[in-house]
């Protein structure tokens, strides 16, 4: 395939949605954050994105989705609406986790920040922790693999590190851990942020049929894993 291409992204796993459409090179945007993930919401974001850029469904190359770890019922519906969209357009997805998608969007607000720690709060007094650094490529790259866990046991690699997240606003003392350069709580994970690395996925054939995306929630694995240590 010859240009750029035409990707649609969709990230609900927070109580803020967001929508992006990659199209000739260029990325536009629309979020929701009134609260909790909607169905009817993401399709709407999306029809208007698909609509100021003149694009029809059927001209689609892929669909990104964020999916998860987050809240149930939005990772469960960005995932159903991706797989809806692709499905009825006989386009792949490109799965992204919604913590990646995180540490993107602190890559793009902090270009000169080398290591993010992604917190999301996972209610029942956990946090959902992935840790990312920017490699040569530009792009954020995970250490070790994202867990669920108790804030008591979270602790970082060594290094200088951004922390961004809801799961510092939910638990404050996070902010204060050996590691930390800076914290910004009220960060969310934005997909326009991510759609260069979604293309580049895309790119590389890292492509999944509708059906074969699956949520990633994470509660469903064993919970307080001991958490990356080390120089990563």
């Amino acid at each position: 395939m010859s240009g750029s291409p035409v990707i649609l992204g969709l990230e609900a796993a927070t109580g803020v949605s967001s929508v992006a459409l990659m199209h000739g090179g260029q990325v536009i945007t629309r979020r929701h954050d009134h609260g909790r993930a909607r169905t009817d919401a993401l399709l709407s974001l999306a029809d208007e994105l698909l609509a100021e850029a003149g694009v029809r469904r059927s001209a689609l190359d892929a669909v990104a989705c964020g999916r998860g770890p987050g809240g149930f019922t939005g990772v469960r519906i960005g995932v159903g609406v991706a797989q809806g969209i692709a499905m009825g357009v006989g386009c792949p997805v490109v799965g992204l986790s919604t913590l990646q998608i995180l540490a993107e969007t602190a890559r793009a607000a902090h270009p000169g920040r080398q290591a993010i720690a992604a917190l999301l709060d996972a209610r029942m007094g956990e946090v959902y922790a992935g840790c990312y650094r920017v490699d040569d490529a530009g792009w954020t790259t995970a250490v070790g693999a994202e867990w669920l866990a108790d804030p008591d046991t979270w602790a970082l690699p060594t290094g200088d590190w951004l922390g961004v997240g809801s799961g510092f606003a939910r638990f404050p003392a996070l902010a204060h851990r050996d590691g930390l350069v800076g914290c910004e709580a009220g960060m969310v994970p934005e997909m326009h942020c991510a759609m260069a690395l979604a293309a580049a996925r895309f790119a590389a054939g890292e492509i999944l049929r509708p059906e074969a995306l699956e949520p990633r929630y994470l509660r469903d694995r064993v919970a307080h894993q001991t958490p990356v240590g080390g120089d990563g």
